[in-house]
């Protein structure tokens, strides 16, 4: 292991004693708002892919359930992938409309933002790996737009956060690296944070059948995290340990068992120390059939950086196996598990588990719970994680929990 690099002095910023991360982080949640509009509408960046278009359809039905008039539409570069899209849509005749949108083009992001008074954007066009600059968030925020993606790379978010004074003072609300994990996996770790009170050591646990059902972009984008080092904190200092390292079997519970995991990338290991002030914190995945396990430790050892870097690179090699992979995924099915393991600088422990039956299904539950939130005027203006969010973990948890197959909280 190595000390971790710097990020730059908007990073360093966070830090100092005039940021607003200077503010002892328990009491930097944001406030619940008793607040509900009408009349609303959203915008589903990547709503045409497989995690948007999970994300849409349970923004459909959670607005139904809490009789919101929340009119969607979707954002993407093709319509080709709208019609498929339209195919796969299961919620009634109202189908969400079409917005063209190239989300690394500025121009593009501006006409599409510009539409409609937007009540919400919500960003789940990834891979969000290797992307230098946050630009939808910042044309959200230029333009008063509140916003919730599903960010999980490490760095990104971190720019992201350099956002957060000015979303506050404009009164725009914002939640970056939401979903399942990154996301709900972080508001278990505030669970066992209340529950413990301090954390010494903080242990996240993944697992995926497969690709989960999500596609190549779930592919590609571990690709893209064999190119990068893990974050890990011990004792308080930042290292970068060996991606896709550190093999070990962790019990996931019923429903999926003892399975292994290697360290990998993750954004909640940096949110969690930097917001829960925990001085140990790591994060380990892991998927079946095993051999894929393997076959991604080879591609760490054996390929240059430069090229599992390489997105355009790493998005056609998931591409061209996806016959493959789609073959096995029926095989082995598409469970997604999370198992959040806490000890206390006292000793006692607490162990959270949760599983769902499909990848794919609970990332779009996760998004859109955390989505309605925002929808619903409860969160505060500002740039949030969602480990900052700990008053809204309630309602969150609340449906996310009907999606469930195992739930031991």
């Amino acid at each position: 292991m190595h000390l971790a690099p710097s990020h730059g002095s908007c990073l360093a910023a966070l830090r100092s004693p005039s940021a607003p991360s200077a503010t002892p982080r328990r009491q930097r949640t944001p406030p619940r708002v008793a607040t509900r509009a009408a009349g609303l509408c959203a915008l589903v960046v990547g709503g045409t892919g497989r995690v948007g278009g999970s994300s849409t359809r349970w923004l459909k039905k959670l607005a139904k359930e809490n009789q919101m008039e929340l009119e969607l539409s979707v954002g993407g570069r093709r319509r080709e992938n709208y019609e498929s899209f339209k195919e796969r849509w299961t919620e009634g005749a109202d189908v969400p409309n079409f917005v063209e949108i190239d989300h690394s083009n500025e121009a593009s992001i501006n006409r599409a933002l510009t539409m409609k008074p937007w009540n919400l954007i919500l960003h789940t066009a990834g891979p969000f790996q290797r992307v230098k600059e946050p630009r939808i968030l910042k044309e959200a925020l230029r333009l008063r737009l509140p916003y919730v993606d599903v960010c999980d790379d490490t760095d990104l978010c971190k720019v992201a956060k350099c956002l957060a004074e000015s979303a506050a003072s404009d009164g725009v609300p914002a939640v970056v690296s939401a979903g399942i994990w990154p996301g709900v996996s972080a508001l278990m770790a505030c669970e066992a944070h209340e529950r413990l009170g301090d954390i010494e050591d903080l242990t996240m646990s993944f697992y995926t059948s497969g690709t989960g059902g999500a596609g190549p972009t779930i592919v590609s984008a571990t690709f893209l995290l064999l190119a990068e080092p893990p974050l890990n904190y011990k004792d308080g200092h930042a290292v970068r340990a060996e991606a896709w390292g550190n093999r070990r079997k962790v019990d996931f519970g019923a429903g999926v068992g003892e399975q292994p995991v290697h360290l990998l990338d993750e954004p909640e290991v940096y949110t969690c120390h930097e917001h829960l002030q925990i001085p140990n914190v790591s994060s380990s995945f892991g998927t079946a059939p095993d051999i894929w396990n393997w076959m991604f430790a080879a591609c760490a050892k054996a390929l240059p950086a430069e090229i599992l870097a390489n997105r355009s690179l790493m998005q056609n090699v998931a591409v061209f196996s996806m016959p493959i992979i789609t073959a096995v995924d029926r095989l082995v099915g598409s469970k997604n598990a999370m198992r959040i393991d806490a000890r206390s600088r006292s000793g006692e422990e607490v162990t959270l588990r949760v599983t769902h039956e499909d990848l794919e299904d609970c990332v779009g539950l996760a998004t859109a719970a955390f989505s309605l939130e925002v929808l619903e005027g409860h969160v505060a203006p500002g740039v949030w994680f969602p480990v900052e969010m700990a008053a809204n973990r309630a309602k969150i948890f609340e449906r996310v929990k009907h999606g469930s197959v195992f739930w031991d909280m």
